[in-house]
């Protein structure tokens, strides 16, 4: 799952807490402009193995 969105300081926190309670591994913010944030998050899913 790949999440961006341009968010304002009170907005990254918000998201950045939801994201770490759906258990993203890596977040990462960028400022665009003067307080204006990118967050970004990718989820590397784990392969499963099927029980035979």
């Amino acid at each position: 799952m790949k999440y961006t969105a341009t968010l304002s300081p009170v907005q990254v926190g918000q998201a950045v807490k939801a994201l770490v309670l759906l258990g993203e591994k890596k977040i990462t913010i960028e400022e665009t402009e003067k307080d204006r944030f990118v967050v970004t998050t990718t989820t590397e899913t784990a392969h499963s193995k099927k029980v035979k």
